[in-house]
């Protein structure tokens, strides 16, 4: 009852002002290619004010298209949170910018395609050591053999 209320009344409002309200949803379908979505992307990272690691993280890999589904990859769950943060500025930035208000965005965190498990990300020196024993495990016993520290 209380949204039938709300709704006669705007009705009323407008009836007696003439004024319209204005509804500000892009509401066109248009169709877009990844091409396109990497040019908003673009875009919108040279005119945002976001961090760095965000800018980062919005152009390190090819966003997916699937009909009006677009799905950003992202490196980890740190940057995951990082964009989830900017998601509805991001959105409708997209669906102005790629006029089409039917976008939907996932963000998700980058897999390798053939085995399908989280890309590691190799940073620090311990990890790269860590890796460097994964491929020759003589690695480890060389480090062992001089004494060596990783830093």
């Amino acid at each position: 009852m209380a949204m039938a209320e709300t709704r006669e009344s705007l009705q009323v409002r407008q009836e007696e002002g003439g004024a319209k309200v204005e509804d500000n949803r892009v509401k066109a379908q248009s169709e877009f290619t990844v091409a396109d979505v990497i040019s908003a992307l673009e875009t919108y990272v040279a005119t945002s004010q976001e961090d760095t690691t965000v800018k980062i993280a919005l152009t390190s890999h090819t966003p997916k298209v699937q009909g009006f589904v677009i799905t950003l990859e992202v490196d980890n769950d740190f940057l995951l949170s990082k964009v989830t943060d900017i998601h509805s500025s991001l959105l409708t930035f997209l669906t102005k910018r790629l006029n089409n208000g039917f976008i939907t965005l996932n963000v998700q965190v980058y897999t390798e395609p053939e085995n399908g498990e989280e890309k590691r990300r190799l940073f620090t020196a311990k990890d790269k050591f860590d890796h460097f024993v994964e491929i020759n495990p003589a690695v480890s016993e060389l480090k062992a053999l001089f004494g060596l520290e990783i830093e």
